[in-house]
């Protein structure tokens, strides 16, 4: 988390550790993360300098996501999958598409 009140000098006010983080997304509080080999992992955001992990979906090497109304795309290594996120504690798959080489 960065300090931006001073664009020209930035001050870092907090970080989080991620293996290989790639792209990210948010809907409204959750905010969604691509680490990598590590998957999709997802954080109660309510708070910026406080969030906390609420589920992680692992899997193959994750690289971006999209999520909007409870509906999260997420392209892989292997594919495009959407997961269902209505019910944070019961994160599901819905369909993968799978990269035929």
């Amino acid at each position: 988390m960065l300090d931006i009140k001073n664009i020209k000098v930035p001050t870092l006010v907090k970080s989080y550790p991620l293996t290989n983080p790639h792209g990210l997304s948010k809907d409204k509080n959750l905010l969604f993360i691509c680490d990598g080999a590590d998957g999709l992992k997802v954080f109660d955001a309510t708070h910026a300098d406080k969030i906390q992990t609420l589920q992680q979906i692992t899997g193959p090497k994750i690289y971006d996501v999209i999520a909007s109304n409870n509906v999260a795309l997420v392209i892989a290594k292997d594919g495009l999958y959407q997961y269902d996120y209505s019910n944070i504690n019961n994160i599901h798959l819905l369909r993968k598409i799978p990269i035929i080489k």
